[in-house]
């Protein structure tokens, strides 16, 4: 469930009390004087764990968020503007009792456009543990024929649907098989596009981070702390860093490609 969504639902059941109430008090019932009571004080309360959270915890990511954002040259706003929480990204499909995107930013990097999202989601419902996982994301369109392909940090869970459900694609890289799990439509362009350098430099980078091609998008994701204040940065080093390393037989394999020029051969610019 969105977040914004959950606080949509408290907000129309706490309306509904107190429209319950109100009516109650209208028609004479002697017990209404003390329902109100009760409903004023769980409407001061909640409405001051919005404000403590929003002030608290929201704005300074806001900010943040949008700082960064316009030092790359990218606009932000609030919020999921363009709807990413509907698509069918892995990552945003993971079991969660709440989700949400809190920041958005588009812009374009490198001759492509790209969205930056701000993305969390809870594992568990229990408010005393904090078990938040936040991530910025990454997503830019693919070339045509590229089928999807998922590199995923290898997990407890993963290891469960590998087991049991869902064998994924095995390297010859043991190292690179530990860390990450990889699935694909096709295996074959697993393995173009999974080389070993590519594994190679993979292994080097952040734990938790992963990528995803699919429906025609890329996504690259990297975990974040709540201090951090260039994960935005980092996030498009990441991206970049992963685009520059896409082997250059994957539009040979699959046509309709275009060849990604090899920044290595570039002439340096006047």
């Amino acid at each position: 469930m969105r977040a914004s969504t959950a606080n949509r639902m408290v907000l129309w059941i706490v309306g509904c009390i107190g429209v319950f109430a109100l009516l109650l008090f209208i028609g004479g019932d002697p017990d209404a004087r003390e329902m109100a009571g009760t409903f004023v004080v769980l409407a001061v309360t909640i409405g001051g764990l919005s404000w403590l959270g929003y002030h608290y915890r929201v704005r300074p990511r806001r900010e943040s968020f949008e700082g960064q954002a316009r030092d790359l040259g990218f606009r932000a706003e609030p919020g999921d503007p363009v709807r990413l929480l509907d698509l069918p990204f892995t990552l945003f499909g993971r079991m969660a009792s709440v989700r949400d995107i809190e920041n958005t930013a588009m812009g374009s990097r490198g001759g492509a456009e790209l969205v930056i999202a701000d993305y969390w989601y809870a594992p568990s419902s229990d408010t005393s543990r904090d078990d938040y996982k936040r991530y910025t994301c990454i997503l830019a369109a693919t070339p045509g024929g590229w089928p999807d392909l998922s590199v995923f940090p290898e997990g407890l869970a993963s290891r469960l649907r590998s087991t049991f459900a869902m064998p994924d694609v095995r390297f010859e890289s043991e190292a690179f098989n530990r860390r990450f799990e990889v699935h694909a439509d096709d295996r074959r362009f697993a393995s173009a596009f999974v080389d070993a350098r590519m594994m190679a430099w993979l292994l080097e980078q952040v734990p938790g981070m992963g990528f995803e091609v699919l429906g025609g998008r890329l996504m690259v994701f990297r975990p974040r702390v709540t201090t951090s204040v260039d994960d935005v940065s980092r996030a498009l080093e990441l991206f970049e860093g992963l685009t520059e390393r896409v082997p250059r037989v994957v539009p040979s394999l699959f046509p309709g490609v275009p060849p990604r020029p090899d920044r290595r051969t570039e002439r340096p610019r006047p």
